[in-house]
């Protein structure tokens, strides 16, 4: 691979700050995956009930991402990331400890608010403050610490799967924790707050034109030629994120309440697929800023839709499911969530990416939610047609992404 400039303690600090904001979005929800056998059974909830509270927090998430990033370009990336780390926390907390469901549905609110909120805020925060040849790396580990997340949170539930309701309080208390240390150093440490200003002036300094040239986004929306990125760009992840939002959400549900799997083992399934995820990531920190970024996507596109195209042919075989999940979930994030949003910090200037991030987030997220609250039915009423369900979204997101690929080289050319 050819040399490519090295991360320098600076922007490892603001990564790895900056990336707990990645770290607390999945695990949240993958914890509510994980908890919600749970309070199904504890609350005595009905399928539906128990897709709206994943509905709920997915639509939460929706709105924060929309919001948020509006908010962050008007009012301060960095004010408005702090706040959202903050209520993350107390959000957090509510779940933890909810006796009921009113509460549970609160805490779902505040989180899921704050948690979308940060996602478009923490991109933003990195893009403007690392250099084009850095940041795809850069984003590339963010998504590390969203499988860390992930795996923090199954791991957790494994090992207190027996505990119910103490299951609940370690996953989410752990959570909570982890907001209000990262809160605590983002707004005490005078260290962080340098480094944070040096590199924001550092990059100022390489891309002066960039910075005077103010862009508004009614302008990005009014242009034919950025439209139609946005929309392809949110189609792709769309159709990416209904399966993997899914099976981070449902998978325990599924393999518990449908296949009729043990909790430990689901879980245990389920850590073990994000154990390979963690590899995969791991592998694409080396390759997002070369040339071999887009023959390992065209690989994880064909792997993925393989597995679920075996999942859906032999769907009344559980260990079928359980192979090909794994199988996705190496494979997922080399053609998904990462690529996504380097494109999103490379087809935009920066002084709408955090708004124009937030509103493609948001709209897939607000799908996503609605999908999330059939999902306990459609399981219910056709295994088989569920996972072909899930093919087809495979297969036209992998084809979304050739097209996308495309319009990128047309404007590198112009």
């Amino acid at each position: 691979m050819p040399n490519q400039p090295r991360m320098d303690k600076k922007v490892w600090s603001l990564v790895l700050v900056a990336g707990t904001a990645s770290y607390l979005d999945s695990s949240l929800l993958v914890s509510l995956g994980v908890a919600l056998p749970i309070w199904t059974k504890l609350m005595q909830l009905t399928p539906l009930q128990s897709g709206f509270i994943s509905t709920l927090l997915t639509l939460m998430v929706a709105l924060g991402a929309v919001v948020g990033g509006w908010l962050s370009d008007r009012f301060g990336r960095v004010r408005v990331f702090n706040l959202d780390i903050l209520f993350v926390a107390v959000g957090a907390v509510i779940i933890a400890f909810a006796p009921n469901l009113p509460l549970l549905l609160l805490g779902t609110v505040i989180a899921g608010l704050a948690s979308g909120a940060d996602l478009p805020t923490s991109l933003a925060v990195i893009s403007e403050r690392t250099s084009d040849q850095l940041y795809g790396r850069a984003i590339t580990i963010t998504q590390i610490f969203w499988t860390i997340g992930i795996l923090m949170s199954q791991f957790i539930g494994f090992l207190t799967a027996k505990m119910t309701v103490g299951s609940v309080r370690w996953i989410f208390g752990v959570i909570a924790a982890v907001a209000f240390i990262n809160w605590s150093i983002r707004v005490f440490s005078r260290r962080f707050r340098a480094v944070e200003e040096s590199l924001e002036q550092a990059n100022e300094a390489a891309h002066p034109v960039e910075k005077q040239a103010k862009v508004r986004l009614r302008d990005i929306l009014q242009n034919s030629q950025y439209l139609k990125v946005l929309v392809a760009l949110t189609l792709f992840y769309l159709l990416w994120n209904l399966p993997a939002n899914t099976w981070g959400s449902f998978v325990n549900y599924f393999l518990v309440t449908v296949s009729h799997q043990t909790q430990a083992y689901a879980t245990l399934v389920a850590l073990i697929a994000n154990l390979f995820n963690l590899a995969s990531n791991s592998l694409y920190v080396k390759v997002s800023d070369t040339k071999y970024r887009y023959p390992v996507m065209y690989g994880a596109i064909l792997v993925g839709s393989v597995a679920f195209f075996c999942a859906g042919f032999w769907s009344n075989i559980w260990w079928v499911f359980t192979v090909a999940y794994i199988m996705y979930s190496a494979t997922n994030t080399l053609c998904g969530e990462p690529i996504y949003k380097i494109w999103t910090q490379t087809f935009y200037p920066v002084d709408v990416r955090a708004s124009i991030t937030g509103f493609s987030y948001g709209f897939v997220r607000f799908f996503t939610a609605v999908f999330s609250l059939f999902t306990p039915t459609l399981m219910a009423w056709s295994v088989q047609n569920f996972l072909w369900i899930i093919f087809g979204c495979a297969v036209a997101s992998g084809l979304l992404a050739i097209l996308i690929v495309q319009m990128l080289h047309r404007q590198e050319v112009n």
